[in-house]
């Protein structure tokens, strides 16, 4: 797969689209390439949602409403509200993994590089946090 073949894809998604199976990525590029339709100019096509998320919208799908802050802190503030969101989201997981392994069938447990992998993405959104708030 090449980016002329892809461009939107490309642009979505950089390097990345070059793993996606042709049949996925056409499809994909052809949902990119949908005009936008609803109420506003982004309409609720994946562009129109990808810019309102780089825009600054926090876990609540909404801008972030301070209007005491620059918009560039506003961005940040929803950035953090956003990892937040996902780091509490992994940390269940990881809790309810923990209480299978402990309490549960061997069937039911995920591995330990699953668990590894968990607490790596949980670290990662905490650092990333923390790297944003001194920006705000």
């Amino acid at each position: 797969m090449t980016a002329s073949h892809y461009p939107l894809l490309f642009a979505t998604l950089g390097d990345a689209a070059a793993s996606i199976p042709d049949e996925l990525a056409q499809a994909l590029e052809t949902t990119l390439a949908a005009p936008a339709t609803g109420p506003t100019d982004d309409g609720f096509a994946l562009l129109g949602c990808l810019r309102r998320i780089r825009q600054g919208e926090g876990a609540d799908g909404q801008l972030w409403p301070s209007r005491r802050h620059t918009p560039g802190q506003r961005v940040a503030l929803a950035r953090i509200d956003r990892a937040n969101a996902g780091l509490i989201l992994l940390l269940e997981v990881l809790h309810a993994s923990e209480r299978v392994r402990v309490d549960g069938e061997e069937v039911q447990q995920i591995g330990d590089d699953i668990r590894e992998g968990l607490l790596l993405a949980c670290r990662g959104l905490s650092e990333y946090m923390g790297t944003q708030l001194p920006a705000v």
